[in-house]
C-alpha cells in the first residue's frame, strides 16, 4: 500500500456539521511539526473557565481512560504519542510527544517515529523515550489498571508474554525499542497496521517515569506535561487545573494555555444544569459542560435562534447509543433476537428528546464510513422505516427460545435522558413477558463495573452503553466493540456483549491482515452484520447529534472531530 520509508495516510471522513477530519498528507507525515498551536483570532489570556458536569470524569489515568469527554478534558494536561488538533473546522492528525507522524519501512508491521527531546514534567524533571515505553508497558497490567484501551496488548510484538511491569517487575516489552540517543522509538507489530498514528493518540502511548507510577493513585494525579497541571482534585466534586510553568508552547502543535485556571465541578443534575448555563449569569458566563446535552431546554433556543446563534452549537455526532445483550448470560439466540424486536426504538428516541436527539441506527458503524457501512434489517425491518417493537416477532423467537432468562438485569448510567430510554426499555421488554430488574449506576463508575468478568460478579444481561469511534474507519469501531480477543478474564474491555463467536473470530483473523482502507472497511462492516443480525448480539438504536450551550464569556468553543465531543482545547475568556 505504500512506499518504503513512507508514512501511511488513513483518510476518513466525519460528519460534524463544521468540522471535517482529514489526515495530514504522507508527503507532511515524516516531517517534524512543531508548535505553537495556530492562535484563535481573537483570543485573550487570563481568567478561569469553569467545567459544570453531572459526573466526575470515570479516569484520568492515561492507561485507563476511554471515554471521550475524559479524552478531551485530560488533553490540557497528558501528552500522548499523536493527538488529534482541530483549526477552523478541520481536524488533523498532529505529531505531539512524537515529533513526526512515524515512518513504516515494511507496510504498517513496524513504525518509527521521531521524539520531542525538550518536553519536560510538571516538576521539571525531563521526558525520556523510557518513560514513554514504560507507559505502554503498565497498561498491560489491566487487571489492575481497568479500563483502557487494548490496543497495545493486541497489536504488539509480545514474545515474553510480557504482562506488566506491576507483576513482572524485571520484565521487559522487547517489542518497544528507544534508540540509543533517546530520540527515536519504534514500534514493532504482530500485523501490519496503517492506521496506527491514530491509535497512538490514546493514553496507553504516553510517558509516564516508573519512578512516579502510584499506580492506582496515578488515577487521580497523572504527572502532568501539557500546559496545566492538576492543583487539586477531591473525587466527585472538584478538580482544578492551573498552569504547567514547564510546559513549551514552542514544543507542542497541539494545545492552547489561554485561562490561567480551569474548574471542573460535578453533581450537577441534567435540567438544573441546562437552566444554569441558559441564563448566562454570574459564573455560568465563562463555564461549560462536557456531558450535558440540552435537552429540555431545546425548544427555547430553537425559538431564538439569534439570541444564542454565538453560544450554540448543534451537530451529527459519530455516538452510536445502543444496548449490549450479554452473551455468557443470555445464552439463547431465539432470547436475543426476542430481545432485539421487542426493543421499540420511537419510543426510546421519544425519551431522548424526539428527533432533535438523533437518528435511528441499524448499525454500529456510522453512514459517514460509506465502505463499512449497510443499511440491513433487524428484526426483518428497516429501522429508519419502522422502528417501532415487532412484538409478535418478539413473541414469536422468545417461544423457540429453550428455558430463556425471563428476569432480565439491566445497568444504566443516571445521566441525562439515560434514566428515561431505560425506562422505555424495559417497558417494551416487560410488554412481551420479561421481569426486568433495573440497576443505576453512577457515570463515574459504569463502564468499569459493567466491563466486569471476574468470577462470582454479577454480571448485568443487557447493558445501555455508547461509542464513538477511535478513528473514522470501521477499524476504529468494530475491533474495540466485538472482538472476543479484547476480553480478559477480569475485563470485557469495550466487548461489553462478551461476544466470542469462533466463526465470527475467522472474519477478525482475515481483517487483520488487510491493509487497504476501503477492503478493511467492508470486511469489518460484515462481521457488524452478522453480529447484529446473524447473532443479536446488539441493538443499536440510534446516532446521537449534540446540543450544547456555554456561557457568553468563553470563546474558542469547537466541535472536535477526533473525539466528536464538544471541545475546550481551545477556550478562552472574552474581555
Amino acid at each position: 500500500m505504500s512506499l518504503s520509508k513512507k508514512a501511511i495516510a488513513l483518510v476518513g471522513t466525519l460528519a460534524l456539521g463544521v468540522t471535517a477530519f482529514v489526515m495530514a498528507p504522507s508527503t507532511q507525515a515524516a516531517s517534524a511539526v512543531n508548535g505553537p498551536a495556530p492562535a484563535i483570532p481573537g483570543a485573550t489570556k487570563g481568567g478561569i473557565l469553569t467545567i459544570l458536569n453531572q459526573y466526575d470524569f470515570e479516569h484520568l489515568d492515561p492507561a485507563r481512560n476511554y471515554v471521550g469527554s475524559a479524552l478531551d478534558f485530560y488533553r490540557f494536561f497528558v501528552r500522548t504519542l499523536t493527538q488529534y488538533r482541530t483549526v477552523d473546522g478541520k481536524t488533523t492528525l498532529q505529531p505531539d510527544v512524537a515529533a513526526d507522524l512515524g515512518t513504516t519501512p515494511d507496510g504498517g508491521k513496524t513504525w518509527t517515529f521521531k521524539l520531542r527531546t525538550n518536553l519536560k514534567y510538571e516538576d521539571g524533571s525531563k521526558v525520556t523515550c523510557a518513560d514513554l515505553k514504560y507507559g505502554t508497558m503498565r497498561s498491560f497490567n489491566d487487571e489492575i489498571l481497568d479500563g483502557g484501551t487494548t490496543y497495545a496488548e493486541q497489536w504488539l510484538l509480545n514474545p515474553t508474554n510480557f504482562t506488566g511491569p506491576y507483576t513482572q517487575p524485571t520484565g521487559d516489552l522487547t517489542s518497544i525499542i528507544c534508540s540509543p540517543s533517546g530520540d527515536a522509538i519504534t514500534y514493532k507489530l504482530s500485523q501490519p497496521i496503517p492506521y496506527f498514528p491514530y491509535v497512538t493518540t490514546f493514553g496507553s502511548f504516553s510517558p509516564v517515569p516508573k519512578a512516579k507510577d502510584t499506580k492506582l493513585k496515578y488515577d487521580d494525579h497523572p504527572l502532568a506535561t501539557g500546559p496545566y497541571k492538576i492543583q487539586s482534585y477531591d473525587r466527585g466534586k472538584q478538580i482544578t487545573l492551573v498552569r504547567n510553568q514547564y510546559w513549551n508552547a514552542a514544543t507542542d502543535p497541539v494545545r492552547w494555555n489561554y485561562p490561567d485556571k480551569i474548574v471542573a465541578k460535578f453533581g450537577y443534575e441534567q435540567n438544573a444544569l441546562e437552566s444554569l448555563l441558559l441564563s448566562d449569569a454570574g459564573a455560568a458566563r465563562t463555564s461549560i459542560s462536557l456531558d450535558t446535552n440540552v435537552v429540555t431546554n431545546l425548544p427555547k433556543i430553537l425559538a431564538a435562534p439569534t439570541k444564542y446563534k454565538d453560544r450554540y452549537l448543534s451537530f451529527a455526532s459519530p455516538y452510536s447509543r445502543h444496548l449490549n445483550i450479554n452473551m455468557t448470560t443470555i445464552t439463547d439466540l431465539n432470547e436475543r433476537k426476542a430481545i432485539q424486536c421487542a426493543v421499540d426504538l420511537k419510543t426510546v428516541i421519544l425519551a431522548a428528546g424526539g428527533s432533535s436527539a438523533g437518528t435511528y441506527s441499524n448499525s454500529l458503524i456510522p453512514s459517514s464510513i460509506s465502505d463499512g457501512y449497510r443499511n440491513f434489517d433487524v428484526c426483518g425491518r428497516d429501522v429508519h422505516k419502522n422502528p417501532e417493537a415487532q412484538v409478535a416477532a418478539a413473541k414469536a423467537f422468545l417461544a423457540k427460545a429453550v428455558n430463556p432468562k425471563m428476569n432480565i438485569n439491566f445497568s444504566y448510567r443516571t445521566k441525562g435522558t439515560e434514566p428515561q430510554r431505560a425506562a422505555a426499555i424495559q417497558q417494551a421488554l416487560q410488554a412481551v413477558g420479561f421481569t426486568v430488574t433495573m440497576k443505576a449506576l453512577s457515570s463515574a463508575t459504569f463502564y468499569t463495573e459493567i466491563g466486569k468478568t471476574d468470577k462470582g460478579v454479577v454480571q448485568a444481561d443487557l447493558m445501555q452503553t455508547s461509542w464513538g469511534y477511535d478513528w473514522a474507519a470501521s477499524s476504529g469501531i468494530i475491533f474495540a466493540l466485538l472482538d472476543g480477543r479484547t476480553i480478559t478474564p477480569t475485563d470485557a474491555h469495550s466487548n461489553y456483549s462478551r461476544l466470542n463467536d469462533p466463526a465470527l473470530q475467522v472474519l477478525f483473523e482475515k481483517a487483520d491482515l488487510i491493509t487497504d482502507g476501503p477492503a478493511s472497511d467492508k470486511a469489518l462492516g460484515d462481521i457488524d452484520q452478522k453480529a447484529i443480525q446473524d447473532l443479536a448480539a446488539v441493538i443499536p438504536m440510534y446516532f446521537e447529534n449534540t446540543n450544547v450551550i456555554w456561557g457568553s464569556k468563553l470563546g474558542g468553543i469547537h466541535a472536535d472531530g477526533g473525539w466528536g465531543t464538544i471541545s475546550p482545547i481551545s477556550a478562552y475568556i472574552k474581555k
